[in-house]
């Protein structure tokens, strides 16, 4: 019996210390000051073009390619829980298909098969006019996602200005269920 107990102890225990972790990018956790996180990214060679109250803009390296990096932040600017990251924008459908399909085999072989996915075009055609047409009207659907250790990971092709780009936003689980908390009570 004692043995028993004391497995689910331990049981108990690793949950809390699993429920407990952050996200990361780049290695960093998705955790504390904003400040300090944006430093940890400039640390890794991302360079700051932006910044107001919430949201710190980058631009640098990630995986090989040049991205913008958003860092979002609790509305007080002291919490950071998401990262979104912005990769080859163009006017090219098969640019956008090509690179949203080769970063979704890479979280596929990292994370296992998406949690949720929904591929779909609705044009009549496969010429690139119709299906940027399609992505900037919105009726087109190209999106993964993955449940993870401290939150979530959710790839996609989005609209830009008038072109697109493969989006990846992280959310650290912990950071979101604050900054919901603290919507909550403005309501």
């Amino acid at each position: 019996m004692k043995k028993f107990l004391v497995t689910i102890t331990f049981l108990f225990a690793l949950i809390n210390i699993m429920a407990q972790e952050h996200l990361s990018f780049k290695g960093i956790p998705i955790e504390g000051s904003m400040t300090v996180f944006c430093q940890k990214l400039k640390a890794k060679g991302l360079t700051q073009i932006d910044h107001d109250n919430n949201v710190t803009i980058f631009t640098g390296d990630f995986t090989g390619r040049e991205a913008t990096v958003v860092v979002g932040a609790t509305d007080d600017g002291k919490s950071v829980y998401s990262v979104v990251v912005f990769l080859d924008e163009s006017n090219e459908w098969n640019n956008l298909v090509n690179t949203y399909n080769y970063y979704k085999g890479l979280y596929t072989r990292k994370y296992g098969e998406p949690t949720a996915c929904k591929e779909y075009n609705p044009s009549y055609s496969d010429s690139n006019i119709s299906l940027m047409h399609e992505l900037r009207q919105g009726t087109v659907i190209y999106a993964s996602a993955w449940d993870v250790t401290g939150g979530n990971i959710e790839l996609s092709i989005g609209k830009i200005s008038y072109s697109g780009a493969v989006i990846i936003r992280y959310r650290d689980a912990q950071n979101i269920e604050t900054k919901i908390q603290e919507e909550l009570e403005d309501i």
